[in-house]
């Protein structure tokens, strides 16, 4: 175990190293601007007294602050893991590493460990100052932000432990380009969701549903709605045009878990395989 702690302390070391701490603080500026921009979500809204209305734009401002986390970490978590053996395979680092008394489940969990650990890092920054711009915005304490922000580090676990997975047998540009493609597939599921309700199409609603199996981000979406109290459009969730959400299930979560640790053994069995 204190070689997966020791190959995590060193796959830290070297994303410093490499400044990505850089693109964190680029990210942290902008939750800034959540705190300093004005924001009037509540104008034009009747019959909303002004308590109302700033937990409404407490609401509001939490959902995106969840989308900029859910974007950002994911973009952060392919480009970490993208090279995070392929690259170190190319550079001969591993071919030196692997022969000493250190299994090959040491260093592909210790790396596994180390990234997701930098990105916990960058989420908790990130929740810290969008936490505080929401309550300088609209002087409400909104605690289900937190469950969001819980349910919105899904994305960043599975986008790290699939792209791992992909650098396990791929080259480092093609780790990343098979990662978007994952979320390209995923984003089809609110596609063909939409169409599926504008047409009527049952079969289209199936098909979506087939494809959240295939990616769930649909499903860890949907959680990040539950959490945040129905807060914002979450368009695989909706029933109908009337942005009803779809009822989450304990189903969801264990299959979103298992779909993460399934990736993490597949890539691990081939990285035991493959050639340094």
């Amino acid at each position: 175990m204190n070689a997966v702690w020791t190959l995590a302390g060193l796959t830290i070391k070297e994303a410093i190293r490499r400044r990505v701490f850089i693109a964190s603080l680029f990210v942290a500026l902008i939750f800034v601007l959540f705190a300093v921009i004005p924001f009037h979500f509540g104008r034009g809204v009747e019959g909303l007294d002004l308590q109302a209305i700033q937990e409404r734009n407490a609401k509001i401002l939490a959902w995106l602050g969840c989308g900029v986390i859910k974007f950002f970490a994911s973009v952060i978590a392919v480009t970490l893991a993208a090279g995070a053996i392929t690259a170190e395979v190319d550079r001969g680092v591993l071919s030196i590493v692997a022969p000493k008394p250190l299994p090959r489940a040491s260093i592909y969990l210790g790396k596994w460990i180390g990234l997701l650990t930098l990105l916990a890092a960058s989420v908790l920054i990130w929740s810290l100052i969008l936490v505080s711009a929401i309550y300088i915005q609209t002087h409400v304490f909104f605690p289900r932000v937190f469950v969001g922000i819980l349910a919105t580090f899904l994305f960043p676990i599975l986008f790290a432990t699939l792209t791992l997975f992909f650098s396990s047998f791929a080259t480092h540009a093609l780790s990343a380009g098979l990662a978007l493609i994952a979320a390209g597939i995923a984003l089809a599921e609110d596609m063909l969701t939409g169409l599926a309700l504008i047409l009527n199409a049952p079969v289209l609603k199936t098909i979506s549903q087939i494809v959240g199996y295939i990616v769930p981000l649909g499903k860890m979406n949907h959680w990040i709605t539950r959490g945040l109290g129905n807060a914002g459009l979450d368009v695989s969730a909706m029933s109908s045009f009337g942005q009803k959400a779809v009822e989450t299930s304990t189903a969801d979560m264990v299959y979103i878990l298992f779909y993460i640790a399934a990736a993490l053994a597949a890539g691990l069995f081939i990285f035991q395989k493959r050639d340094l």
